[in-house]
């Protein structure tokens, strides 16, 4: 670890501005930055640093009595190697050494200026800046924007922020959210609905509704950290992966426990029961993760049912044999990556000609028995990230021996052969 005195950090600075530098004790406004590396590193040769020097990463440490741990961006550990994470590439310099790290942002409430939801909030716009989303700001920008009058307390020392007032944060950073409540899941097809036990029958739905799960990973599987509202504490999720049971296993970054929290059960989890889930998201996404996997759902099934050498999996569909997956992209991102997916070249003519928007969701149908086996999409909808959720059009449909492209425009349909062989999938983990 090297050790970087009097770092001047541009969230600690804001915060000191606007705060610290207010009070009678009056904090440094200088942090220290820690830097952790696997290599053994020459005191006396710091300014030249190995070509791999093995960097994993950064903390910045505030000089606060609580809450110590500031702008943080660490390489994951070793066995969350297999899980999907909303990674960011970020880079430091250090004696005018360049260095990268591939994490996930982290930091902590220091219980006076910044508590747990305006941390929250920094992890989710921390990630879109780092992705060229959104123009960055810092940490006393976002308290700054927490609008006083959705909240009966006082706005420093701060008490926190409700679900309206981060709502209306994330809408003033350009990042809208999406808002799902636990008592009001929505139902997809496909997605098998939940009640609670019969012995507690009155438990809230944070401990029993697994329809959460589905609609946490279609975010996360898109690269969008998930806002969790939870007993007067907020959290959020960065990641998630299968265990060997197959049982979905959450990441999270939590400012009382810290970065690449493991969370095997998220209805035993010591925030249980969960109440809120929020998604901030680009300003031009309107349709809904579900609305888009709900509409492939019923396309999906009336294809297989019209074509008679389809009718098989029609049949699959409905019995979950075959299952669907969702995930958001940019229309630029997906003409790029479908050339390793599929070995038609009809295919890939097709969708990089077709005209897209910014975003699209992509609701892939998975054939579970070749899940274990190699590719296992056996057809593909996408659709206009910018169409309403009431009945959103296809803009290209895939399936088995055919290829559909609608131009927006209402103009002629391009089709052509389809691949009958399985793609691969744009998600690492499904």
């Amino acid at each position: 670890m090297v050790v970087e005195n009097r770092y001047i950090d541009v969230d600690y600075r804001s915060e000191y501005s606007a705060f610290w530098s207010l009070k009678f004790d009056a904090r440094s406004p200088f942090c220290h930055r820690l830097h952790f590396f696997t290599a053994e590193l020459d005191d006396d040769a710091l300014f030249r640093l190995p070509k791999a020097p093995g960097y994993l990463g950064y903390s910045v440490v505030r000089p606060v009595e609580y809450g110590r741990v500031g702008r943080t961006v660490l390489a994951p550990p070793p066995h969350l190697g297999s899980a999907t994470l909303t990674e960011v590439n970020d880079a430091v310099t250090l004696f005018g050494n360049l260095l990268k790290v591939r994490g996930v942002p982290f930091c902590e409430q220091d219980s006076e200026f910044l508590r747990c939801a305006q941390a929250a909030a920094w992890i989710c716009h921390y990630t879109a800046a780092r992705h060229g989303q959104v123009g960055r700001r810092s940490t006393a920008q976002i308290v700054e924007l927490s609008p006083t009058m959705l909240s009966p307390e006082r706005a420093l020392p701060s008490q926190g922020m409700t679900l309206n007032q981060l709502q209306a944060v994330f809408g003033s950073l350009n990042q809208p959210a999406m808002f799902y409540g636990l008592s009001n899941m929505p139902r997809v097809p496909g997605v098998p609905d939940s009640s609670p036990p019969a012995e507690h029958p009155n438990a809230p739905p944070g401990l029993w509704d697994k329809r959460m799960l589905s609609v946490i990973c279609r975010y996360l599987n898109s690269g969008f950290p998930v806002l969790i509202g939870a007993q007067d504490h907020a959290f959020v999720l960065v990641g998630w992966f299968r265990d060997e049971d197959g049982r979905t296993v959450f990441v999270a970054c939590d400012d009382q426990v810290g970065p690449y929290e493991v969370i095997a059960d998220p209805f035993a989890h010591y925030k249980a029961p969960w109440d809120s889930i929020m998604i901030p998201l680009p300003p031009r996404v309107f349709l809904s993760g579900e609305s888009a996997e709900g509409k492939a759902h019923s396309v999906f099934r009336s294809v297989f049912e019209q074509t008679e050498e389809l009718g098989d999996m029609a049949e699959r569909l409905m019995a979950e044999e075959i299952v669907l997956r969702t995930v958001l992209l940019e229309g630029a991102e997906l003409k790029r990556r479908v050339e390793t997916l599929t070995s038609s070249e009809e295919v890939l003519r097709l969708i990089r000609y077709a005209r897209l928007p910014h975003w699209v969701w992509v609701v892939e149908a998975h054939d579970k028995s070749l899940c274990a086996t190699g590719p296992c999409v056996v057809a593909t909808a996408i659709f206009d990230g910018t169409s309403y959720d009431r009945s959103p059009p296809v803009d290209i449909l895939s399936v088995p021996g055919l290829v559909a492209v609608y131009p927006p425009d209402q103009g002629a349909v391009s089709t052509g052969d389809g691949s009958a062989e399985a793609s691969g999938s744009l998600l690492s983990v499904h």
